[in-house]
């Protein structure tokens, strides 16, 4: 299941306003009546819960701050405690410059890169098909529960960059995995077994979209969405993301980027038998759509 929520009034820069869409998508989702029952099905108090951000754009079509408040308030409405919270990337400069508070003290959540000191990445390479990369400790190490926020984004070379990929974020080498469409490395990178054992939630952030041009902004192409996907199979949600940036690309005149020859062939591998990482085909995907006041 992707639940899709807009919004359509309200500050999108808000905590309140991410708050909302997170509360009705996790009731949808899991059937909860209270959002905290929500986030307990997915969470204990005991977790450690590292929070997967998007940096590299700065401010300008990063994860939000914002949401990212809006899920620790969530993690804390089901007991986790805020020194539990790591917000992370991979540099701790580039969630700087995005607009987050880092923080390596132990009143609030903490916020940092994988640069940052006693942190760091896996001394040796872990080998998983086509990818050899030593992984983030914050992955390995330090998290036992992990939530991936992206941001709804198309991508040169790899037709989208959305859950999935927000994963190079983990690996030390990620320049070494964009040949090819990125596939198979994109799906290659979530079969290690704490980026598949450990994810419990992915939560897209699609207030804006940038559906061409991308990975680096271009505000003449990001388009105004208002609302976030939400769901615990990424390739679900990559699935349905890319449809709804191929809309935004047929509305404004472009062709699909499967007319170009640019979808993002990693979606099936990554549901293969051998990957297993989620559904790839739209037909058997349960997508919700919800509209909030």
């Amino acid at each position: 299941m992707v639940v899709v929520a807009r919004k359509k009034r309200g500050s999108d820069a808000s905590v309140s306003f991410y708050a909302d869409l997170l509360q009705a998508s996790l009731k949808r989702l899991t059937g909860a009546g209270k959002a905290e029952d929500a986030w307990a099905r997915f969470f204990a108090p005991d977790d450690i819960v590292a929070v997967k951000v998007n940096s590299i754009t700065g401010r300008r079509l990063s994860t939000s701050p914002a949401l990212v408040t809006a899920i620790a308030r969530g993690l804390r409405s089901c007991g986790v405690p805020e020194h539990n919270i790591i917000v992370w990337d991979r540099m701790t400069w580039e969630l700087e410059k995005a607009g987050f508070a880092v923080n390596f003290a132990r009143e609030a959540p903490l916020c940092f890169g994988t640069d940052a000191p006693s942190v760091g990445y896996e001394s040796s390479p872990t080998e998983l098909g086509a990818v050899g990369s030593c992984f983030s400790r914050i992955v390995t190490q330090h998290a036992t529960a992990l939530i991936n926020v992206p941001v709804l984004r198309e991508h040169a070379l790899a037709g989208v960059s959305i859950a999935l990929k927000n994963y190079y974020g983990a690996i030390h080498n990620p320049n070494k995995y964009h040949s090819d469409g990125c596939s198979p490395f994109v799906a290659d990178v979530s079969t290690h077994p704490d980026i598949r054992g450990k994810t419990r939630l992915n939560i897209c952030d699609a207030v804006k979209v940038q559906f061409h041009g991308g990975p680096g902004y271009k505000p003449k192409r990001v388009s105004h969405f208002g609302g976030i996907l939400v769901s615990t199979d990424p390739v679900a949600l990559d699935t349905v993301g890319t449809h709804e940036i191929d809309k935004l690309r047929k509305s404004n005149g472009l062709r699909t980027l499967r007319e170009e020859g640019r979808y993002p062939a990693y979606l099936s591998i990554a549901s293969d038998e051998r990957h297993a990482l989620g559904v790839s085909d739209r037909s058997r995907i349960d997508v919700i759509n919800m509209e909030l006041a």
